[in-house]
């Protein structure tokens, strides 16, 4: 039975400094057929509401070194790496206008407060989950969660994951929240991953699915085991073992008609192991059903230079009209150097209608193809201002960290993909973090996928960054990309540029942050290096004409003195005619 198949592109360096894509077919990716378990089953508001007086435990939420990983994964030499960057250019775009935006609803999210509140600790950063549907909307940070009404009044009290999950959090660390509901079986997921558990010595990726369309029901919780080293019905993958088991960070979420995918990267909890991309591939209807007891889990992910790492599966806001076999997309970003690329990767599994049968027969494949120039970003700066705990502690103001140019959310609509990730810029004397988005449409032939970039672009503002897209599309392909603006000029603030294939409309600012960032997790006492965290992702959800977004923004009101940081969360509803 043939699992996997893929499109390998070798890459070849011109005299015209483009990086072109050619080369031939090989077979790739190492296939298992994995279990998963149904734990419990949970309701939102039915945990613990206790509200703690004292901030006991700071927590920085783990993120691996994706740059190094990737770099020390290529094969090639570094000479190649030099070669690449000498003929690529940093991108210089044209600034995008600023403006004041209008939106529909509007309403603070989440905040520091709320985790604190349900946690007894404080976390940094507050990894952004959104989804929106039949009347309610869904936010899961790190590390608490609440339903809203579409009107913004929240529905349940804030509640901790751990205990919706039912984990311990003094065994565990769940962390990178992704959230999603499926419009054509009006059900709802929330993933999550837990790095290590210190009480089985063990990782695994959590996953929980509503059995209604009301959010403030019952969901089935599901346990998949990441640790892949061999036990537990996991494969034996490279470097993984029972003193060093592997885990799946910076996990994604996203969905057909027939099946639910959730991807990592694979690290070594303690040494310098890096597997690169790992797919799990799950029946949506017996997740929905309650039966969900095996999964197809595609790792072994080789492409181009190097491993594969963050392939973002699509989510799309209208699946009923999908027929066939089943196919499931992603897009890739590929510069495993981190400093400068020309080349995304689109993927497809095809065949995802077989996950519901006992022997799924599904089959992977890729193309790497050409796009604009992005590049590896460096911290951003931002508007300076009071910050209380640094002054305190005699730091100079942070930095916010831009994270890497992974590829972020992808959506999936009328027939054509859309992602987006962090780049570096350039104005022509200084760099400055922006985003580089694509409109990919993708085919597939004989199994196999092919993809042509139909349009892309850049967002920017002159003299400041933009960072962490969070992309969303209606069904009609209208699209929208929520972010954070900070620099000399802004506090840290949300907001939004609508898009089309070829450029972006003005940045739309929806909440003015009203001071600077003031976290613990840059600085030198807490172990930071003057570059604080963020949140590593935004987001961006269709909800029939409506796109729901949500970003990371300072609201003030929150004194960093009390509780290590004062991020809050905003939610927005941008309406299309």
């Amino acid at each position: 039975m043939r699992f996997s198949e893929v499109r390998f592109v070798s890459v070849v360096l011109l005299v015209t400094g483009i990086v072109p894509c050619a080369g031939a077919q090989s077979s790739i990716g190492k296939v298992t057929l994995s279990k998963t378990t149904m734990a419990r089953v949970s309701t939102i508001g039915s945990g613990s509401h206790t509200t703690y007086n004292t901030v006991s435990l700071l927590a920085e939420m783990p993120d691996a070194d994706l740059v190094t990983a990737r770099r020390n994964s290529a094969v090639h030499a570094d000479a190649v790496a030099t070669e690449a960057a000498a003929v690529l250019s940093v991108p210089v775009p044209q600034p995008n206008s600023v403006m004041t935006g209008a939106t529909s609803v509007a309403f603070k999210g989440l905040t520091t407060v709320d985790t604190a509140n349900t946690n007894g600790f404080v976390v940094s950063p507050p990894d952004q989950g959104l989804c929106a549907g039949h009347g309610f909307a869904m936010e899961v940070i790190n590390l608490s969660m609440a339903v809203y009404s579409t009107s913004g009044a929240r529905l349940t009290v804030p509640e901790s994951v751990y205990s919706f999950f039912g984990f311990d959090p003094n065994s565990n660390s769940l962390s990178d929240p992704r959230c999603y509901y499926d419009a054509s079986t009006q059900r709802w997921f929330v993933s999550m991953t837990d790095p290590f558990d210190s009480a089985t010595g063990r990782s695994y990726l959590l996953l929980a699915v509503s059995q209604t369309s009301d959010p403030r029901g019952a969901f089935y919780i599901y346990v998949i085991d990441s640790t892949d080293d061999g036990l537990n019905g996991t494969p034996a993958n490279p470097g993984c073992n029972s003193s060093d088991p592997c885990f799946g960070d910076q996990p994604t979420l996203g969905a057909d008609a027939y099946g639910v995918y959730l991807t990592t990267n694979e690290f070594g909890l303690a040494a310098p192991v890096f597997n690169g991309a790992e797919i799990y591939a799950i029946s949506k209807s017996a997740l929905e059903a309650g039966t969900a007891s095996s999964l197809v889990h595609i790792g072994d992910l080789s492409l181009a230079e190097g491993y594969s790492y963050s392939v973002q599966p699509a989510s799309s806001p209208d699946l009923s009209g999908e027929s066939g076999s089943g196919v499931e997309y992603f897009l890739s970003a590929l510069d495993f150097y981190g400093t400068l690329d020309n080349r995304i990767a689109v993927w497809a599994l095809t065949n995802t209608s077989s996950l519901s049968s006992a022997t799924p027969n599904v089959s992977l494949s890729n193309d790497v193809i050409r796009s604009e120039v992005y590049g590896q970003p460096g911290p951003a700066t931002q508007k300076s201002g009071p910050y209380p705990l640094g002054q305190a502690l005699g730091d100079p103001e942070e930095l916010i960290s831009s994270g890497d140019d992974r590829m972020q959310n992808v959506v999936f609509a009328s027939g054509h993909l859309w992602g987006a990730l962090n780049t570096v810029i350039s104005d022509g004397t200084n760099t400055n973090v922006g985003i580089a988005y694509f409109d990919v449409k993708p085919s597939v032939s004989g199994g196999l996928v092919s993809g042509k970039v139909q349009g892309q672009s850049y967002i920017s503002i002159k003299g400041n960054s933009v960072i962490y897209p969070g992309t969303g599309v209606t069904e009609d392909g209208t699209a929208a990309i929520a972010f954070t603006v900070t620099g000399p000029s802004f506090y840290p603030s949300a907001a939004y540029a609508k898009v089309n294939p070829s450029h972006a409309s003005s940045v739309s600012i929806v909440a003015e942050g009203v001071a600077p960032q003031d976290d613990f997790s840059g600085y030198p006492q807490f172990g930071g290096g003057g570059v604080a965290r963020w949140g590593d992702y935004s987001w961006g959800v269709a909800d029939g004409n409506s796109l729901w977004l949500a970003t990371e923004y300072i609201p003030g009101g929150i004194s960093a003195l009390n509780y290590y940081t004062d991020f809050g969360t905003y939610v927005y509803e941008v309406k299309f005619q």
